[in-house]
């Protein structure tokens, strides 16, 4: 969808840590899809170091071609915060103190049973043309300047306290001004490549009609994002294509928006009153540890071993010995033995193991790098599945306990044949 005059919004992040690659640029993706969804398109997004001159140049550029600037980023209390210095010179401003600010701060501290530094008072002085965005999730209030009908919005670098102030101040306005706004549905789906899904999910000329489809691969599985029109049946319109896509790959999808793949699984075993136990090689306690980040999660995880030396298997599991001598740590039979030890001395439901080589040293001609066996054991037998990952050491490992928790999944649903 194109978008262009007063639709139009550029974003500016500011910081040496962003454009060095020292921390992950979050902020961006965010206000990008909020700004969409307010009905507003992106034309830019722009990443600037600490660098004065640049700056001043990169915002005095956006202010002559974009209707909205949103910039974040720079406004802290350290040499290298200069965000606002540069504001004051392109908006001809000066400062004085806000009294709400200095409140609020106060307030801050207070809480903390601490006095204000002499740092932090420096973010109670505010330029004296812009319109202050209050910060009560933070210290670094933002701005809002206007300047020949453009609007350049500057808001603190700390991911919550942007999205505070975004959510306060920004999208009202934007939607304010916007003809039109957009609702999205985002769906998970794991298991299976872009390419396989795209192909079981045939043609989507019908369902484009009615609403625009986005497909967002990464390591871990698709999401396909769903956007319509924002009006009174939005929802009948988002529940009419899912249903459409369901009935296609349901098998694929595990979650929508911003439900995970733990907590389906997490949600399945509760329904179904099972508990689970785990088995790691590889994965060094992931799984558990994706497990364990839903809240009430002692109702169905009952432990979990790392068992990363073939000591360990068989002390803790009861591996076989021989069967280690025979076909190696990294085998089926192995990761079969290892999930039904896990169940066996667990007394959980579902027992899931996992034993490979993740990389980037330990791969053979017979056992390459990315070499994984994933097996799944209930009551009714085990499965054990043989899978090569070609990514570095950690996206192996997250593909590897992304596919376990699928294969529960798939278990605990009555999709997975026994083997």
């Amino acid at each position: 969808m194109i978008f262009s005059g007063s639709n139009s919004a550029e974003i500016l992040v500011i910081g040496d840590e962003v454009i060095s690659g020292l921390i992950v640029d979050t902020n961006s993706k965010y206000l990008g899809e909020r700004i969409y969804e307010s009905g507003t398109g992106v034309s830019r997004i722009t990443k600037i170091g600490d660098d004065f001159s640049i700056m001043e140049e990169c915002v005095e550029q956006a202010l002559q071609r974009s209707n909205w600037i949103i910039l974040t980023g720079g406004l802290g209390i350290t040499h290298d915060d200069i965000t606002k210095s540069v504001l004051i010179k392109v908006f001809a401003s000066n400062l004085h103190r806000d009294e709400k600010v200095t409140q609020m701060l106060e307030e801050t501290f207070r809480k903390r049973n601490r006095a204000i530094p002499a740092s932090v008072r420096s973010q109670c002085e505010v330029p004296d043309n812009c319109q202050v965005l209050y910060n009560e999730v933070g210290t670094a209030p933002g701005f809002r300047f206007e300047r020949d009908g453009h609007i350049l919005f500057c808001l603190p670098g700390v991911p919550h306290e942007m999205k505070h102030l975004f959510e306060r101040y920004i999208a009202p306005e934007l939607v304010k001004h916007s003809s039109q706004t957009f609702s999205h549905r985002i769906l998970k789906t794991t298991g299976i490549s872009e390419a396989d899904l795209w192909e079981k999910v045939g043609s989507i000329d019908a369902l484009q009609e009615k609403a625009t489809l986005a497909s967002l691969p990464s390591h871990l599985g698709v999401r396909i994002r769903i956007s319509v029109i924002a009006e009174t049946r939005e929802k009948a319109i988002l529940d009419e294509v899912e249903q459409s896509l369901r009935d296609r790959i349901g098998q694929y999808i595990y979650g929508k928006n911003e439900e995970t793949l733990e907590g389906k699984v997490g949600k399945l075993l509760t329904e179904k009153s099972m508990t689970v136990a785990t088995a790691e090689s590889c994965t060094g306690g992931l799984i558990g540890h994706l497990l364990t980040q839903i809240s009430g999660s002692s109702n169905y995880f009952e432990e979990g071993f790392v068992v990363y030396s073939n000591a360990a298997k068989v002390s803790r599991l009861g591996v076989d010995q021989q069967v280690l001598d025979e076909h190696g740590a990294v085998s089926e039979p192995v990761a079969r033995l290892m999930a039904e030890g896990v169940r066996r001395v667990s007394g959980a439901d579902i027992g899931v193991s996992v034993t490979g080589v993740s990389g980037p040293t330990g791969g053979s001609d017979k056992k390459p790098v990315g070499l994984t066996f994933i097996a799944v054991s209930s009551s009714t037998g085990t499965w054990c599945g043989k899978y090569i990952y070609t990514h570095d050491r950690i996206k192996n490992k997250e593909r590897t306990a992304q596919t376990a928790l699928n294969l529960v999944r798939l278990r605990l649903l009555g999709l997975l044949e026994d083997a």
